[in-house]
């Protein structure tokens, strides 16, 4: 049997992944995943509701939703490795990420 490789980390998380999760690119808002997320080196911010709604369908006109800038660390895509930002407006990728893509870029 062979020996599990890869993705063992648990990923730290300091963010309501349940948000709506935005990063910005070129003055633009784009939706993202908590992966992305976490691991982009530019302008992040999440929305969500002030108060959670109780059971069942809640009329959403009447939900009130905050949008909060997050300003926590970024951590190189697949890791909870720490890494200075530079604003680049990128996602921080570690080596074995794009390790793992030039083999799968290489197989096509």
């Amino acid at each position: 049997m062979a020996e599990k490789t890869g993705h063992l980390e648990k990923m730290v998380y300091d963010f309501p992944t349940e948000a709506v999760l935005e990063v910005c690119i070129k003055e633009n808002w784009y939706r993202t995943t908590s992966r992305d997320f976490r691991s982009f080196d530019g302008k992040r911010r999440y929305t969500k509701p002030v108060k959670q709604p109780g059971q069942g369908m809640a009329n959403l006109a009447e939900l009130e939703f905050e949008t909060i800038e997050y300003n926590g660390p970024c951590f190189m895509f697949g890791t909870n490795m720490e890494v200075e930002r530079v604003w680049d407006e990128k996602i921080v990728n570690s080596p074995y990420y794009e390790q793992v893509n030039a083999v799968s870029a290489s197989k096509r």
